[in-house]
């Protein structure tokens, strides 16, 4: 059943799981709440956590609790003056009213109930205030008819609905609810599917109706949700509902990095387990800058045909902006979010270009220096073939700047670059068979006026760069990068990729592409388009960099993956990072730059 405030009516639609709402228009210069956001605690750790924020000053402004193989929390803090508070969790309804009467009798008025079963028997978590205000009604346990009557009875008496908790018991619906004295306009409704949820919250929406709360619950064998909309003013905001429990996090990822606030927070046992229900404000952002970069973002996927991208924005060295669009894992329809790591390809060459420039500046080595022939840094390792002399002339410069005289054709006319015409594994057996089977095409440290810039351009010359590294430094080129890019830039976590679907990191994407897993080898691959990264750790290493100056820009492309990397003016940068390759990285590219230009004002917020 449903009902309102003023007028009652039945509403259908389709069902749609995720929803961004947009709403009043939020400062630029306002500042965040410092708050705090935890689920999936059990008893023991939620009371520690509540123990820990209290004691740093936070207020506890949401609680729910679920039915996890035991009774979990999930809650909100924020650090914002207020009223004496008090709050229980855990407690068996006879429990809940005697601390109502309790606290009631101390001055305390209740703000926020939960309610929620464990081993099928209800349970109840609240928060109180010590405060005044107009005449209030509580009532809890109720069935749905008699939630209906209480709504019934509560308007005939002049009081509004001003929160509601909806859970199960044994698949039997149960209500628990707050009313206050004149209220202010208000519609709620109950029993709703999800697809009569989203169409009553699109129809709200266009009136002007603001969501203040969503509850689902099972009801029989059907999940249904009960929520409450208000006509109060608030800052722009997005909700979700129906968030399965193993895609939660990548949601409150994708919220965090873009600056939004949780504001509130409600989990339930589904027919298909663990689901979350939330509502988070934005007071750093204008909304319509928000909407643009959404709708940016999602026009290139659509495009484009890319499953997810990724996306990390710099300003003045300072991350003000990251998320992720589309999906991470299309089987399990798991979010992108800005913490997902992600293969970037060939922006693997830039990291590869700093730190080359950084060996050079630290040993007796310098760009003139030779790469093979006798008493040079590889000539030891690899002899030269005599079928290709003029490898003696390369420099390191050279390879920096795709000027070895590579080309990406075989001594039989055929080929495309020896990274990927290889089969074998290790770099040792690579370079052998490329220095033999490859011959210089043209003089290294020239430009023949018959090549352009991608017939020169050389896979190979960047591994051979990391061979470098590893000889002159005794580390693996990996180790070596880590320890002096990564690890001091704050970004640990960028690595070098594993070859197999199997072999994938923690938090990274999967791949879609015909040789995703069979022709891309990121083991081999590493100094070349090796790395895997979230786009914001890329921005980490850009601000800690100093050899790439304002302008610099670099794709990467290959099976699976489109990516770029684009250097600002004064500190500023682009990241983006897809797992596919339908979409070419200069289409990402001019979508990261309209965002980046068409946003009006960009805030000074510091997400890294």
């Amino acid at each position: 059943m449903s009902f309102m405030s003023t007028r009652r009516r039945a509403l259908r639609g389709a069902c749609a799981s995720l929803l961004l709402v947009a709403a009043a228009l939020a400062s630029t210069t306002a500042s965040a709440v410092e708050w705090a956001a935890r689920h999936g605690l059990n008893s023991t750790q939620y009371q520690s956590a509540f123990n820990d924020f209290n004691s740093k000053g936070f207020r506890l402004t949401a609680i729910s609790g679920y039915d996890a193989g035991g009774a979990r929390y999930a809650a909100i803090w924020k650090k914002v003056p207020g009223p004496a508070w008090a709050a229980r969790h855990g407690l068996t309804s006879d429990q809940y009213q005697t601390e109502f009467n309790t606290l009631n009798g101390q001055g305390y008025r209740l703000t926020y109930i939960n309610g929620y079963a464990v081993a099928g028997q209800a349970r109840y978590a609240a928060i109180w205030e010590k405060r005044g205000g107009a005449a209030m009604r509580a009532r809890h346990g109720l069935t749905a008819q008699q939630y209906q009557a209480a709504v019934t009875e509560a308007e005939r008496d002049g009081y509004g609905l001003t929160h509601v908790s909806a859970f199960s018991v044994g698949g039997s619906p149960r209500f628990a609810a707050i009313f206050e004295k004149n209220s202010g306009a208000w519609v709620a409704r109950h029993g709703l599917s999800a697809g009569e949820y989203q169409t009553a919250f699109d129809t709200f929406g266009r009136q002007g109706w603001r969501l203040k709360m969503v509850s689902g619950y099972r009801d029989g064998g059907t999940d249904r949700y009960a929520a409450l909309w208000t006509k109060q003013a608030g800052p722009y905001y997005s909700a979700r509902h129906g968030i399965p429990a193993a895609h939660y996090q990548s949601v409150f990822d994708n919220h965090l990095y873009q600056s939004y606030e949780p504001a509130y927070l409600q989990a339930f046992n589904s027919g298909s387990g663990v689901r979350f229900n939330a509502i988070w404000t934005n007071t750093v952002f204008k909304g319509s800058d928000l909407e643009l970069i959404d709708r940016k973002a999602r026009d290139y996927l659509r495009a484009t045909g890319m499953p997810g991208v990724s996306i990390a924005i710099m300003r003045n060295k300072q991350l003000v902006y990251a998320a992720g669009f589309g999906v991470a894992d299309k089987d399990s329809g798991l979010p992108m979010s800005p913490r997902h790591r992600l293969r970037v390809a060939s922006v693997s060459k830039p990291v590869t270009h700093v730190a080359v420039l950084k060996l050079l500046a630290d040993t007796n080595l310098d760009s003139g220096s030779k790469v093979f022939g006798s008493n040079t840094v590889l000539g030891n390792t690899w002899s030269t073939p005599s079928g290709n002399p003029d490898i003696e002339k390369i420099t390191i410069d050279h390879l920096i700047r795709h000027r070895a005289g590579f080309r990406r054709i075989n001594k039989d006319g055929n080929g495309s670059d020896p990274m990927f015409d290889y089969s074998g594994t290790d770099h040792a057996g690579l370079i052998t068979w490329a220095l033999e089977n490859y011959p210089l095409g043209y003089t290294p440290g020239t430009t023949p006026a018959d090549l352009d810039g991608s017939d020169m351009y050389s896979n190979f010359g960047y591994c051979l760069l990391g061979r470098v590294i590893e000889k002159k430094t005794g580390k693996s080129y990996e180790a070596y990068v880590r320890d002096n890019f990564m690890k001091p830039a704050g970004a640990p976590d960028v690595v070098i990729g594993g070859d197999k679907q199997a072999d994938r990191k923690s938090d990274e994407v999967v791949y879609y592409g015909g040789g995703a897993y069979s022709s891309v080898k990121p083991k081999r691959f590493d100094s070349h388009g090796g790395w895997i990264a979230r786009p914001m750790d890329l921005l980490r290493f850009m601000k800690f960099q100093t050899a790439l100056g304002n302008g610099y820009a670099h794709y990467g492309e290959m099976s699976g993956t489109s990516a770029v990397f684009r250097v600002g003016p004064g500190g500023n940068g682009l990241v983006g990072a897809g797992n596919g390759d339908n979409g070419k990285p200069d289409d990402m590219d001019t979508m990261l730059q309209a965002i980046d230009s068409g946003v009006s004002a960009w805030p000074n917020v510091n997400l890294f």
